[in-house]
């Protein structure tokens, strides 16, 4: 396996100290309560681009984001509750305002990062394909994924609502993350073996 065929790149708002306190605090019950531990492999974050495969360097990778970021301030984004994806994942929404609609400033930096990351995706990206992106977007921070036993699922949603309210109500979206993965078998169980290192960072509103 090559160097660009083993990475995966991932492109994430980071959430605020206090919110990515309460959102370890919730990993650490659920793998306590109930053993799972693939929302805990990763940081917590909000993906604006999900694991794509490159061969781009990642100074070029770098570049297009910084031309993508340049001038764009910070913003307050919304906990919008917890819901279920299917029955794979709970997650946290953050993708709306308090009234309902579209946070547009977030929205839009996922765009940009779309504009700037999919010329760079490698054809044969197993996950850029299914991912949901553009106006399927939905921007959330992973409370469980991958391991939630099926026949435990409602249960498990339910024990995670009654913790309700879960993290803070809000946050102000400052920083920007890219992360390098690594998986001894992207096609199958990749979090039974992933790996992960922090690139690079961009703070908005200070220039860089």
């Amino acid at each position: 396996m090559t160097a660009s065929e083993q990475i995966r790149y991932g492109f994430y708002l980071r959430p605020s100290f206090s919110m990515s306190r309460a959102q370890v605090e919730i990993h650490e019950i659920l793998r306590h309560q109930y053993g799972l531990h693939v929302a805990s492999s990763f940081m917590p974050h909000a993906t604006l681009k999900g694991f794509f495969r490159s061969d781009a360097p990642v100074a070029t990778i770098v570049a297009r984001l910084d031309t993508a970021l340049a001038g764009r301030e910070p913003f307050v984004v919304y906990n919008n509750g917890v819901v279920p994806f299917r029955t794979s994942a709970i997650v946290v929404l953050v993708q709306h305002l308090p009234d309902g609609k579209t946070n547009q400033p977030l929205q839009a930096l996922h765009e940009a990062a779309l504009d700037a990351l999919l010329p760079l995706v490698h054809p044969a990206c197993n996950f850029t394909p299914r991912e949901w992106y553009g106006k399927r977007f939905a921007a959330h921070l992973t409370l469980a994924m991958a391991d939630i036993p099926e026949p435990h699922f409602a249960e498990i949603l339910r024990f995670v609502r009654a913790a309700a309210p879960i993290l803070p109500a809000s946050f102000v979206a400052d920083t920007l993350q890219l992360f390098a993965f690594t998986s001894d078998d992207w096609a199958g169980r990749w979090w039974e073996t992933m790996r992960w290192e922090l690139l690079h960072s961009w703070a908005m509103g200070d220039g860089g």
